[in-house]
């Protein structure tokens, strides 16, 4: 988990490193060549902190444990509970930026559609979090639903790597990667294990993502975000 946790920060600093990073402290609007336009606000940094918090926290809590640190580890647990809700918040908040975005330039149909890349992390992360503490004294358990949330983390830096860095569709090629790597990890888990491993929830929700966002323009989902969007 902790090579894994690595792997993925080295992923969002190559996948973030010209939409955002360098662009730190100043932060100005920039044109990103290949890519849409850089323009910062409050909710983005506020996006941007509470995900990378998360992070930190899944990389620390696996080493927390191989130290035998369990005190700290179960203390540090505690505080998911003030940092999971503000990740919900953000990843709402960051839903509601980019549907009134896209509304604002280029209509309800297009903002409706963009919901289908970015609302299911909302319902995906609500969902494996409240797993992993409701089986919280079932190590097992617990364990692969907090790693599975870092799964969540992958799209939103794969997909900018491909499209500004190898000039390939973002999410098109990415949730072929994304759920080449989770369905290997809970085939190798399953087997591990000899039981049917809890990595097949995501990648099931990560099958339903990709099918939501190749249904975007019809009248199936437009409906749905139809719904979303009054949240806003």
């Amino acid at each position: 988990m902790v090579i894994g946790i690595v792997l993925l920060i080295i992923l969002i600093h190559v996948g973030f490193f010209n939409t955002y990073i360098k662009h730190f402290p100043k932060f100005q609007d920039a044109d990103i060549p290949g890519y849409r336009p850089a323009h910062f606000t409050w909710v983005k940094h506020f996006h941007g902190m509470m995900m990378m918090g998360w992070v930190f926290m899944l990389l620390l809590q696996p080493i927390l444990i191989r130290t035998g640190r369990m005190n700290v580890h179960r203390r540090m647990g505690r505080l998911s509970y003030v940092l999971a809700p503000l990740v919900l918040l953000s990843i709402f908040l960051i839903n509601k930026h980019a549907y009134n975005e896209v509304l604002k330039n280029a209509g309800e149909s297009q903002a409706r559609a963009v919901l289908a890349l970015i609302f299911p992390a909302f319902v995906f992360f609500g969902t494996l979090y409240f797993l992993a503490i409701r089986y919280r004294r079932t190590a097992q358990l617990h364990m692969r639903f907090m790693a599975s949330t870092a799964f969540l983390f992958i799209p939103p830096a794969l997909d900018r790597m491909l499209i500004i860095n190898f000039q390939l569709p973002g999410y098109d090629v990415g949730s072929i990667i994304e759920l080449s790597i989770i369905g290997a990890v809970t085939i190798f888990d399953s087997v591990k294990t000899k039981k049917v491993s809890p990595f097949l929830l995501v990648f099931i929700f990560e099958a339903l993502h990709t099918t939501f966002w190749h249904l975007r323009e019809t009248p199936f989902w437009q409906t749905i975000a139809g719904q979303i969007a009054k949240l806003f």
